[in-house]
């Protein structure tokens, strides 16, 4: 196991343990209605984890270097300027060590956010790169990231609720074989687990469709941003080495978290049919 797992797994334990003792004594507290606390407190640490993410948590994984002055650099900072995102500098980051994919992001919050791509990126050609990039910069100029805290929020709030409902369910049924006393047990946990996992996995179609729909917008910000079209159809055809390029319909929908392989070279490809007579295509 390699050392970027160790430190995934060391903070991952420590968000579920926080998250658990709050929502432990959320129930002790408030029996009826720890949901709503549990949720406010799941919201929180979102909120948090996605604010220091790219100062303390990211750098944690892969180093992140000022990207050298050059084409790249001019040309993502001018994309920023352009519309709108307050970016003075690229970072590369060196996730070449890990994988072979393709990745770039726009992250953070209340003066965190930092423009980031890897080192598999940088070895595309200059459309693609910038295709990317384009995308990547229109998650920020449409408030994605705002936009998902908040739909995020509500969903995390319906889903405790249910749960809420679900695990004195379970208990009334299989509590008292397990040996569970009640909600405010601390062995309570393996049951809400349970619970929360099947929540969670029957809202799949919801969140994956959600972040989908996110994606496609972006897409066609990128485009219209980039107006490189054979740039972003290339990179879609690179990413479906990492996932079916061509689903059917329901398939996208229930599984799919980003618009296919084909989806993708679709929207570029009528994109660049509606402005063949543009002359600044690239």
């Amino acid at each position: 196991m390699g050392g970027e797992q160790l430190i995934f797994i060391a903070v991952d334990t420590l968000l579920a343990a926080i998250l658990w003792m709050g929502v432990h004594v959320a129930i002790r507290r408030f029996p009826r209605n720890w949901w709503l606390g549990g949720a406010g407190l799941t919201i929180g640490v979102m909120m948090v984890t996605i604010t220091l993410a790219p100062v303390y948590l990211d750098p944690l994984f892969n180093d992140y270097t000022p990207l050298p002055d050059g084409p790249v650099k001019t040309e993502v900072l001018k994309l920023a300027r352009a519309n709108g995102v307050p970016a003075d500098n690229v970072y590369l980051v060196d996730a070449s060590r890990q994988s072979d994919r393709i990745s770039a992001n726009v992250k953070g919050l209340f003066g965190t956010t930092r423009v980031a791509l890897n080192d598999n990126l940088m070895k595309q050609d200059s459309h693609e790169i910038r295709s990317v990039m384009a995308h990547e910069l229109g998650h920020y100029v449409l408030n994605h990231m705002w936009k998902l805290i908040i739909t995020v929020a509500l969903l995390i709030a319906v889903s405790l609720a249910l749960v809420a409902v679900g695990t004195p369910w379970l208990l009334a049924r299989f509590g008292g074989r397990w040996g569970i006393e009640g909600m405010a047990d601390p062995s309570v946990l393996p049951a809400l687990t349970i619970v929360i996992s099947l929540v969670f996995f029957l809202g799949t179609p919801i969140t994956n469709s959600m972040i989908r729909v996110q994606e496609q917008e972006a897409d066609v910000f990128g485009l219209n941003a980039a107006r490189a079209p054979d740039g972003f159809a290339r990179i879609a055809m690179k990413l479906s080495q990492y996932r079916k390029i061509e689903p059917g319909s329901w398939e996208e929908v229930i599984f799919f978290d980003h618009p296919s392989g084909h989806t993708r070279v679709i929207t570029a490809m009528r994109w660049k049919a509606e402005h063949l007579d543009a002359a600044d295509i690239k």
